[in-house]
């Protein structure tokens, strides 16, 4: 019986701790990816349209999370990382490389592969990867 009491106490001790919330991770579908530039910048860039039950799930993801930082991946690539400013209801959207592109991948590489896989991924920016 000994060994059983040091697990019943942190069970107990969990079950009176606040539960923590859940990094959760979304799967969202392309219906296009294609590789640019920015006009103005000549940044590389990957514009994207989602399938409408992306955008649904986009949006209702970003809804809850304004003001808190996200990840979107494609592949395990990191894409973009950022503060949200409001939810992404938007049926398409735009990622801009940064110094070293994306995690040294090109924009035709990310656009390719994004249609490839047919998807990419959205999570809280702590989310285990």
């Amino acid at each position: 019986m000994p060994a059983i009491r040091p697990f019943l106490r942190a069970a107990a001790l969990a079950a009176l701790l606040p539960c923590a919330a859940q990094a959760e991770t979304v799967v969202l579908h392309a219906e296009r990816a294609t590789a640019g530039a920015d006009p103005d910048t000549s940044a590389r860039t990957v514009d994207i349209e989602l399938k409408p039950e992306s955008r649904k799930a986009l949006a209702d993801f970003t809804r809850e999370r304004v003001g808190k930082r996200i990840q979107l991946r494609s592949g395990g690539v990191l894409l973009s990382s950022a503060t949200l400013m409001g939810p992404l209801e938007s049926d398409s959207f735009r990622i801009t490389a940064g110094v070293h592109g994306f995690e040294g991948k090109s924009a035709e590489e990310i656009a390719q592969r994004i249609m490839q896989t047919g998807g990419l991924t959205v999570d809280d920016e702590n989310a285990a990867q």
